[in-house]
């Protein structure tokens, strides 16, 4: 495996993954945090503002390390794997909560 230099070169396309796959993966994180409180949905409760903060604290984490990734099509599929996978770990959750 060659070490090859970070370089900005694929700035765009980091950046539109971070956006994309990476709000879908925050909003993943948020169902399934919320899959396992119990929430209720009511936006007033503590609860629901935890997961509200929740959300954009991991999409600001998403945003500030996907100009780390060597490239755009690397950072695509590792947030879009990441995004895939949360969202098959909250429907995989949600059936076995309701069964």
């Amino acid at each position: 495996m060659t070490d090859l230099p970070l370089t900005n070169r694929q700035w765009l396309a980091k950046l539109v993954a971070g956006i994309v796959p990476g709000i879908m993966f925050s909003f993943g994180c948020m169902a399934v945090v919320g899959l396992l409180c119990g929430t209720t949905g009511e936006p007033r409760t503590a609860s629901a503002q935890f997961l509200m903060w929740l959300a954009v604290l991991v999409w600001l984490g998403v945003m500030g390390s996907c100009f780390l990734f060597r490239s755009g099509l690397r950072a695509w599929v590792v947030l879009g794997g990441a995004a895939m996978l949360v969202w098959g770990l909250f429907e995989i959750l949600a059936k076995v909560t309701t069964a």
